[in-house]
């Protein structure tokens, strides 16, 4: 990387974390639904879930607790993984492609398992989509790390969508109100995954 983009990057990086921070402050922040499965005395952990348009705006709602946030081996991912660290994410960095099956995975187990055992955080429709498919990819890992799937979805009532994008990204502006709805947690079965992929699809709407 040259000199200046990397000064270019580290900009870029500061004024997206001043800027959700700022947002945060700003808005009326609501919970909905029991956020209690995510505390820290609770010792079941899960797969912490959100769409990929909202992740911009998820990166305050779980920072601070050392949670594993999945992100891209890219230029991407780097982005995803200095904000993620500033707010107290662990990153785990892996192919566009969410690892090509079971190395990853196993790798991610093996991790979690010899490190902290915290909650994993992703986007359940990946890194490129389509939008709002939960990705098999999601699914496996909470089958091998034996957890279930917690959403979380996030409505703003005052953004701006990059409806260009294929995930029609979601920029908060300030002085909004921004709700987070913390739904059920999901058991993953191996014979259920579609079942399972359409219930995160009703249940997000």
């Amino acid at each position: 990387m040259g000199k200046i983009a990397e000064i270019w990057e580290n900009v870029f990086t500061r004024i997206s974390i001043g800027y959700i921070q700022f947002v945060y402050k700003t808005s009326k922040v609501v919970e909905i639904g029991n956020k209690d499965f995510l505390l820290d005395n609770n010792n079941e952990k899960f797969i912490v879930g959100f769409w990929h348009g909202n992740s911009y705006c998820a990166y305050p709602v779980l920072k601070d607790r050392g949670v594993y946030i999945i992100t891209t081996i890219n230029k991407r991912g780097d982005y995803i993984t200095n904000i993620g660290e500033h707010f107290g994410y662990i990153p785990i960095r892996l192919p566009d492609d969410g690892g090509s099956g079971g190395n990853n995975l196993s790798t991610i187990r093996k991790m979690i398992n010899e490190t902290k055992n915290q909650h994993i955080a992703l986007t359940l429709d990946g890194p490129l989509g389509p939008y709002h498919i939960p990705k098999k990819f999601a699914l496996q890992m909470a089958l091998l790390t034996k957890r279930k799937i917690l959403p979380i979805s996030i409505k703003v009532n005052m953004k701006i969508r990059l409806t260009a994008r294929w995930d029609k990204y979601l920029i908060p502006l300030p002085f909004s109100k921004i709700e987070l709805h913390f739904h059920n947690p999901l058991e993953v079965k191996r014979n259920e995954l579609d079942k399972t992929g359409e219930k995160i699809i009703e249940i997000m709407q």
